[in-house]
């Protein structure tokens, strides 16, 4: 059965369910008045409804880094049901960490929760009246890397590596960020472009994707070009290969 909340731990929701009731209060603003939203730092005179829009910074309390994985997690596949040590160890943190993040999310009715047994099931709650405003900042943000993964993976066999880099792995973008793509691989750009076509309507950004052959990047890198470096030592969020696959293919070494 559902772990129902209480009047009296409605009553006690602390800073993150204040965040979720400012949130809805611009939710019901931009209902009310949907071509004058300038007061809240954002516009939305194209889409009163693109939550695209929201000035970063509005973002800050609910997406820590440990509460964007969780949400991204939870929120993004909400028929799944998962138990704490399944989450732990999908998120590579400690249960620990995990007990108080969810604890909140309980008490403000984003997530509920039910007992199998031993084990103690947390799930999207479906009736949460902000839930899809909140999937789809997850989806423009967190979600970006699952949705470019899935749009490569049919051209893996002719992709050696394939990463994202600069604002993104950098956990440093805005709302208005691009989306830096480094591919490199037997494909032209004209492929990836078609596949990404999808993923930039659904996210609301733009990608934008440097591809090149392993030959010419290993040239290039040779020859000391200031781009390629400055990306081979940048952060990286990996969609295809990994970082020792980088360093083999662009020094020319194979196993």
């Amino acid at each position: 059965m559902l772990i129902c909340q209480s009047e009296k731990s409605r009553k006690s929701r602390h800073d993150f369910s204040r965040f979720i009731d400012e949130i809805m209060g611009i939710a019901n603003h931009v209902t009310k008045n949907r071509y004058n939203c300038t007061n809240f730092g954002y516009n939305c005179t194209r889409n009163p409804y693109n939550w695209s829009q929201v000035n970063s910074s509005l973002l800050d309390p609910i997406f820590s880094n440990l509460r964007r994985k969780l949400l991204a997690a939870l929120l993004l596949q909400p028929e799944k049901q998962w138990y704490m040590l399944e989450l732990a160890n999908y998120l590579s943190v400690s249960r620990s960490s995990l007990q108080g993040e969810l604890e909140t999310l309980l008490k403000s009715e984003i997530l509920v929760s039910h007992k199998d047994g031993r084990r103690v099931y947390y799930q999207a709650n479906k009736d949460c009246q902000i839930l899809p405003e909140l999937q789809s900042i997850l989806t423009k943000t967190v979600g970006v890397v699952a949705l470019v993964k899935k749009a490569l993976k049919p051209l893996a066999k002719k992709i050696e590596i394939a990463f994202i880099y600069g604002s993104f792995a950098q956990s440093s973008e805005l709302v208005s960020s691009d989306i830096d793509l480094f591919v490199a691989g037997n494909i032209g750009l004209a492929d990836i472009a078609v596949a990404l076509r999808s993923v930039q309507r659904e996210i609301n950004r733009d990608i934008n994707p440097v591809v090149i052959s392993i030959d010419e990047a290993q040239r290039k890198l040779l020859s000391g070009d200031h781009f390629l470096t400055s990306v081979k030592k940048a952060n990286k969020l990996f969609l295809i290969g990994a970082e020792s696959d980088l360093g083999k293919a662009f020094s020319g070494k194979q196993d």
